[in-house]
């Protein structure tokens, strides 16, 4: 089967974002022998250019499936337009406040009840809580994306979150209550922003990923990592996970067997930052291409450790930087101008 992805350009000043579109089967066929992903939306003009996009290059007004990684808006708020506009055959996405029941007592308010608790996350997820809504407003089945689903067969599989890691999560969310302490080891290490950049130099034969403890938000470890097998090609997809959430989906995927050091196409967490990525990851996790969505004026994505990183281990790396992105395997050029792999930099971020 062939396939194309299509990386839409999110730009919201320096804060990136994900709108991705992914086709497979027969290209040249009917609409019926064709699937078609929509993976995050970006902003709500990267929805609208989404929805564009799918009309002007695939020639359809149907979807068949809708996922959203996790509920950070410049991933989530453009769906909203891709399910408003569009025919949607159903929605993967994480609705933390059904888990209410089950973290209560992971917080150190004991008078805390149940529904109070939901109401409470799903005012502070409106994003997310809104796309819930609007699916149900127009008939579209929602299921929550833990590691284990399967769909298509083998051709769409969960790795990451597992239900477990999902709820140990939650407490250590934005806006929920203060968790207790075992539960809130998240937040305690994450790193204060605006520090400014040194440089170093970089080459070939070093490795400047940092192995220490992760530090991405819950709310990106949260994402659901997503492995798409077309034929024997793999497409990895991350959203914005973090090392412990990347290492998990490792693990799982090595206890059945499947192989992520030979991926055809990798979706470089998090807009390629660099506390999302580390040596133990890429000596896992590698492909033949790579890309990353990040904004065209972002100071901080991708960082050049990074990208250079991934190129040490094999990998030719693209970035979005305003422009459309495409990979296939049997699908059309589009017309579009070939695009220039990152290079490699002497300097980088220290």
């Amino acid at each position: 089967m062939a396939y194309e992805v299509d990386y839409i350009p999110v730009d919201g000043g320096e804060k990136s974002g994900d709108a991705i579109v992914l086709r497979f089967g027969n290209l040249n066929g009917q609409r019926s022998e064709q699937s078609i992903v929509v993976i995050d939306g970006g902003f709500k003009d990267s929805g609208e250019l989404l929805v564009e996009h799918i009309g002007k290059y695939y020639g359809t007004d149907q979807v068949d499936l809708v996922i959203s990684t996790h509920p950070d808006e410049d991933h989530i708020s453009g769906l909203s337009v891709v399910l408003e506009k569009l025919k949607v055959g159903g929605l993967l996405m994480h609705k933390p406040w059904d888990h209410a029941a089950d973290i209560k007592s992971f917080f150190k308010n004991k008078s805390i009840t149940v529904s109070g608790l939901e109401k409470r996350i799903e005012k502070s997820l409106q994003y997310a809580s809104d796309l819930e809504d609007l699916a149900t407003k127009k008939n579209i089945s929602v299921f929550e994306p833990f590691q284990g689903l399967k769909l298509g067969g083998e051709s769409v599989h969960v790795l990451a979150p597992s239900s477990d890691y999902y709820e140990s999560l939650l407490p250590s969310f934005r806006s929920t209550p203060q968790p207790k302490a075992e539960f809130d080891i998240l937040t305690q290490l994450r790193k204060p922003a605006g520090e400014a950049v040194k440089w170093i130099q970089d080459h070939i034969g070093i490795d400047l990923l940092n192995d220490d403890d992760d530090t991405t938000s819950p709310e990106n470890n949260s994402s659901t990592i997503i492995l798409f097998t077309v034929d024997d090609h793999k497409l990895l997809f991350t959203g914005d996970a973090g090392k412990t959430a990347l290492l998990n989906a490792i693990t799982y995927a090595s206890s059945l067997g499947i192989n992520l050091a030979d991926l055809r196409f990798l979706d470089v967490p998090h807009h390629g930052s660099k506390r999302n990525l580390n040596s133990k990851i890429l000596k896992r996790i590698k492909g033949d291409t790579a890309f990353v969505s990040a904004s065209k004026d972002s100071k901080k994505h991708p960082a050049r450790k990074v990208t250079n990183a991934l190129q040490k281990h094999g990998m030719a790396v693209f970035v979005t930087r305003g422009g459309p992105l495409l990979h296939h395997n049997g699908g059309s050029e589009r017309g579009w101008f070939n695009a220039t792999p990152e290079p490699f930099h002497v300097l980088v971020e220290e």
